[in-house]
C-alpha cells in the first residue's frame, strides 16, 4: 500500500464543499423531502375543508 500525502488547503475546501451540496434546502434530499412536506400538508389542508 502507498501512503497518501496530505491535501492542501484548497483541496480539502474543494472536497468539503463537494460534501455540503447534498444537504439543505437545494440538494435532492431536501428537494424531495419539501416536496413530500408539501403534499402532506396540501392533503391535510383538503382534509381539514372538505373533509374524507
Amino acid at each position: 500500500m502507498h501512503e497518501q500525502k496530505p491535501l492542501s488547503r484548497d483541496d480539502e475546501w474543494k472536497y468539503a464543499e463537494k460534501a455540503l451540496t447534498w444537504y439543505g434546502w437545494g440538494s435532492p434530499v431536501g428537494l424531495g423531502f419539501a416536496l413530500v412536506a408539501l403534499g402532506v400538508a396540501a392533503l391535510l389542508a383538503r382534509f381539514a375543508i372538505v373533509g374524507f
